[in-house]
């Protein structure tokens, strides 16, 4: 592979029929195995040999370098000799890197080789050795069962029944068959070493294990040390036990890991085919391509992909073989262009490493076939006898002595359900937070593919895609979930064609082609998206859109169906019923998480504590972990210094004592931690319910004050850019404010209508679109036409530049599109984030079965009663009612603000309006009157934006007030508002009108809930109080007490 040559083909082949063998689970026999390894060995022996000897300058002048041979069995001259300076060693500098690699990797191969067949060639006399040594072993074992049988005997015919119970006894704990275990080397076994907590009190010496025995009659006294002996033995099975059962549990891990990775071995499969083609791109690998999207296309894809593991295989290394060959250095093998390239040998490794994810394909498919064929022919087997002799198992098993393995039995099912149990609430929670939040990555990858790179055609056709998706959940909510399964199966369509034509068109004689089929120059064909690509923005072009194909089709197949059950406004299930949205299942899903995490066989943080402590007394936990040992330290010592038995009873009492107390300050530990867990769960509850409360509040406080937000940024937007396809979007919102009803269709209008702006604005940044072409030049008029300094004309729209007609309508070019568009794109996000904050409240009261509040305000148990309670009720009133009741001062306050900021023609018009609504008087009588001036205020601001528009600039048409004739000076144009090409109107004076207009609509909503009973009992009236009234008799009137004249 470092080096395609005919000599190398032998490994390269060798080892592909290795892994393709290794792939099919098929077993390789040792002896062919081994003989293979020995030719190997022979041949790079040879190989490495011939490669030396062509170092000679001999065999170069035989053979030279650049000869078809030397070529083709890829022998080079590594070093260069010198006739004049044949002491130095020089390296030819013509060779890559891996022609010197060449060589070190054949010499690694062949010591390697070299060592396994010499471990091979020891192996046998080391098995013969060994079986050998079992053979005497089993001897062995013969020998001392026979032993055991006429000691037995012997005891039976010569001792009495008492005396051969109590050998009985001793025998049990000291078989004379111990005594002939035997190590490796031959020397006996020291059976105290393997036993150590035994006590060798009433048995035999070591010394003296096969003398006379001599034993003590103290039948309590052994019972007692039994029992003591019965529990350690107990204690240290149940440890070995444990850490038998962790490392169980760590290696179970591992495997259930790498068996899931394994069975995932698809998608690695996939993504290596999708690369492989993206980064060498050939019909060969387009193949490839077309292969790997549409097994992703399939629903069940893991099952097909499995299917067609063996073609992969074949077809895999069917490609590495022809690149192999074509990676030859002989310029005598020509390329076949748009198939086989002649390609560096590092490319061929990375191809290799795509096929490895062939071949472990293939294996897992064949070993799950292997695996199901089995339990197959085991189900065959099962009789029907076998529920009864299952049920006859359980009841021995429920019948045997204190029930110790039926109750592990039932405690490792508990601790399995709440491994289980666990696994699928995070199992649940992640599906969850996909199935609401997945869209939202689809909707990233339309602007990551529409907006990266250069804008082409069809960038803007997967723009178009998007906001008709957008549009239709604004417009109409049911259609759009109607219709969202055949719109992602369209983008998946569109994008796999879009996939085949860029693809196919990097290919030599496929532009020429695309010109003669279409009639379309290159350019042209460069603004559709088809264009020849170095191979690096070749791979950007290709992976982004595939990547793309890649979420969509995941949210088509796993999550599309869950997300319209979802979202189903037609049948909200109840809060009990929802996984997702429910407050409760979210509290219990947490507290099962935590309460597992605090257990205190699996927490990990009771293992630091218990740690520390450890740590802190380690002759305590010698204590506990090796009371064997010291009980036989002890008993030696007393043999020794013959001390009584009473010392040893009461040292062993003390040891209990304080292995007591030890539990007791464990348990402490763990109680105190337990203590701090729940603390810390029922905490974070409350976190969450109030994080829950802060969200419904949100939303409340959003769905109260959206208009106003979405009515003022558009306004803003219109007035920053003002254009003729911005006053679409004035005139909506300036009628829709005072008016409700329209405002869903003022919602709509604006959705629809800033999709055509978005397309308009991408479509006229397109090369083909050159504003030069269709922009005019207007000539400056004579002296005779005009009164205007030649300065002045200078700065007139008109003069300055080329005129763009383009610009009047509201469009022209922009390099950062995405900058150009942020307006209408932030627009359409606030419409469409309108709409669903209007369906999430619907969905969350029918959820709840809630009603909407009677009244719009924040805190709903405020009413009038509660206003004179103390300031903070009073404060929570105003904060409810403060426009309710001082909305109409508002409005003549902003009205003032108008007149004082702009001071024009138009203020004046506002001032007038102002007079005669302050001359009503009578609240009554001004909301008569309301109505018609909230008419007035939107007429006037869309008159006004329609005279920032003007006229268009494209006819070189000036205004009638700067003709000759005409005595208008710069200062009357702006106090008049006129529209001008010199002194153009200012847009910003639209804000303050567009403030009064808000305000004078709210206050129209407000004359509207006064006449509603329920309003009124919340907030109280707003009838007039009489101003002839006396200040003594005022009270009477005002139900607030006088604090005034209370005296």
């Amino acid at each position: 592979m470092m080096l395609p040559s005919l000599t190398s083909a032998v490994y390269f082949f060798v080892f592909l029929g290795l892994c393709t063998w290794w792939s099919w689970c098929r077993t390789f026999d040792p002896l062919l195995f081994s003989c293979l390894c020995v030719l190997l060995a022979i041949f790079t022996a040879g190989h490495l040999v011939g490669l030396y000897l062509y170092q000679f300058q001999f065999f170069q002048e035989a053979v030279p370098p650049n000869d078809y041979y030397a070529r083709l069995f890829g022998i080079k001259s590594v070093i260069q000799t010198d006739c004049s300076s044949t002491w130095k060693i020089i390296v030819n500098p013509e060779l890559s890197w891996y022609h010197h690699a060449n060589p070190i990797l054949l010499l690694v191969m062949y010591y390697t080789l070299a060592t396994l067949i010499r471990i091979w060639l020891q192996e046998p006399l080391v098995q013969d050795e060994r079986t050998k040594e079992d053979d005497g072993a089993l001897d062995c074992s013969s020998n001392m069962n026979i032993a055991e049988r006429r000691r037995s005997l012997w005891y039976a015919t010569h001792y009495p029944t008492d005396e051969r119970k109590l050998l009985s006894m001793t025998q049990d704990d000291y078989k004379p068959s111990d005594g002939l275990l035997m190590t490796v080397n031959g020397n006996p076994v020291d059976y105290h070493t393997i036993h150590p907590s035994l006590p060798i009190e009433n048995g035999p010496a070591k010394a003296d294990l096969y003398s006379t025995p001599q034993y003590r009659w103290e039948p309590a006294e052994e019972s007692t040390e039994k029992k003591e002996e019965d529990e350690d033995k107990k204690e240290d099975s149940e440890a070995e036990r444990s850490l038998e059962e962790k490392r169980s549990v760590r290696i179970h891990a591992m495997v259930t890991v790498f068996q899931f990775i394994m069975k995932q071995s698809y998608i690695c499969a996939l993504i290596a085919m999708m690369a492989w083609s993206i980064t060498y791109h050939s019909w060969l690998t387009f193949v490839l391509l077309i292969w790997s999207c549409t097994l992703w296309m399939i629903r069940n894809r893991r099952k097909y992909a499995m299917i067609s593991s063996p073609f992969m295989v074949v077809y895999g290394n069917l490609l590495l073989v022809l690149q192999y060959i074509w990676s030859f250095e002989l310029p005598e093998i020509r390329k076949v262009p748009g198939f086989l390239e002649k390609k560096e040998p590092g490319e061929l490794a990375s191809k290799i490493l795509f096929t490895i994810t062939f071949w472990l394909l293939l294996r897992q498919h064949l070993t799950e076939q292997k695996a199901l064929q089995e339990k197959r022919a085991l189900l065959s087997e099962v009789k029907i006898g076998s529920e009864e002799h299952e049920e006859k198992d359980e009841e021995l098993q429920d019948m045997q002595v204190e029930g110790e393995p039926r109750e592990k039995e039932e405690e490792e099912e508990v601790e399995e359900d709440d491994d289980q149990d666990i696994m699928k609430v995070l199992g649940n929670l992640v599906v969850a937070l996909f199935i609401k939040y997945w869209i939202y990555v689809c909707g990233g990858m339309f602007f990551f593919v529409s907006f990266e790179g250069k804008i082409v055609m069809y960038k803007i056709i997967y723009m178009v895609l998007f906001l008709f998706c957008v549009a239709l959940y604004q417009v109409h909510y049911e259609w759009w979930r109607k219709i969202l399964k055949y719109f992602w199966m369209s983008v998946v369509i569109y994008t796999m064609l879009v996939l085949i034509f860029i693809y196919t068109y990097q290919f030599e004689n496929f532009p020429g082609l695309w010109q003669n089929m279409t009639g379309l120059k290159k350019e042209k064909l460069e603004d559709l998206g088809l264009k020849q690509f170095t191979v690096a923005e070749l791979f950007t072009r290709i992976f982004i859109p595939t990547s793309f194909l890649l979420v969509c089709i995941l949210h088509l197949h796993y999550f599309h169906d869950r997300f319209l059950e979802l979202t189903d406004l037609k049948s909200i299930p109840s809060k009990e019923d929802n996984t997702i949205y429910s407050h409760a299942k979210v509290n219990g899903r947490v507290y099962l998480i935590i309460n597992r995490l605090a257990h205190p066989e699996g927490s990990l943080p009771d293992l630091a504590i218990m740690n520390l402590t450890t740590s802190l007394d380690k002759p305590d936990v010698q204590k506990l972990v090796e009371p064997g040992e010291e009980r036989l330290e002890e008993c030696s010592k007393e043999e020794e210094k013959g001390e009584p038995e009473k010392d040893s009873e009461e040292s062993e009492e003390e040891e209990d004592e304080e292995e007591e107390s030890e539990e007791e300050e464990s348990s402490d530990l763990r109680n105190k931690w337990h203590l701090v867990i729940d603390r810390l769960t029922v905490l974070f509850l409350k976190f969450l319910e109030y994080f829950h409360k802060l969200q419904v509040f949100m939303w409340w406080i959003l769905e109260l004050h959206i208009i106003k937000i979405v009515s003022s940024y558009i306004i803003w937007v219109t007035v920053k850019e003002v254009s003729l396809f911005n006053y679409v979007f004035l005139i909506s919102w300036a009628f829709a404010l005072p008016y409700a009803k329209l405002r869903r269709v003022a919602s709509s209008v604006c959705t629809v209508w800033t999709c055509v702006i978005i397309v308009c604005k991408m479509l006229y940044q397109l090369q083909t679109i050159k504003p030069e072409n269709f922009s005019v030049n207007c000539s400056l008029p004579n002296e005779n036409q005009t009164n205007i300094p030649l300065n002045e004309l200078n700065k007139s729209l008109l003069y300055s530049a080329p005129v763009d007609p383009t610009e009047w309508v509201g469009l022209r070019k922009s390099s950062p599109l995405l900058v150009y568009l942020r307006n209408n794109l932030l627009m359409l996000a606030i419409l469409a984030f309108e709409v669903t904050i209007y369906r999430h409240q619907e969905y969350y009261r029918g959820r709840n079965n809630l009603t909407a509040p009677v009244s719009k305000t924040i805190f709903h148990d405020i009413t009038r009663l509660h206003l004179d309670d103390g300031i903070i009720n009073c404060a929570k009133y105003f904060i409810n009612y403060f426009f309710y009741k001082f909305g109409l001062e508002t409005c003549f306050l902003m009205s003032v603000n108008v007149i004082g900021q702009r001071m024009d023609f138009y203020a004046m018009i506002h001032a007038c309006w102002l007079i005669g609504v302050l001359y009503r008087r009578r609240r009554k009588a001004i909301a008569e009157v309301w109505p018609k001036y909230c008419c007035f205020l939107a007429c006037i601001i869309t008159f006004q934006y329609f005279i920032c528009i003007g006229i268009p600039p494209a006819p070189c048409k000036d205004y009638p007030w700067r003709f000759k004739g005409a005595n208008f000076n710069d200062n009357i144009i702006k106090w008049l508002y006129f529209p001008d090409f010199i002194v153009r109107p200012n847009p910003v004076f639209l804000v303050y009108d567009f403030m009064l207009l808000l305000c004078a609509s709210l206050q129209r909503q407000i004359f509207e809930d006064e006449n509603k009973a329920a309003v009124r009992i919340m907030a109280g009236d707003n009838v007039e109080i009489c101003m002839n009234l006396d200040a003594a008799s005022f009270s009477q009137h005002n139900p607030v007490p006088d604090f005034i004249h209370c005296r």
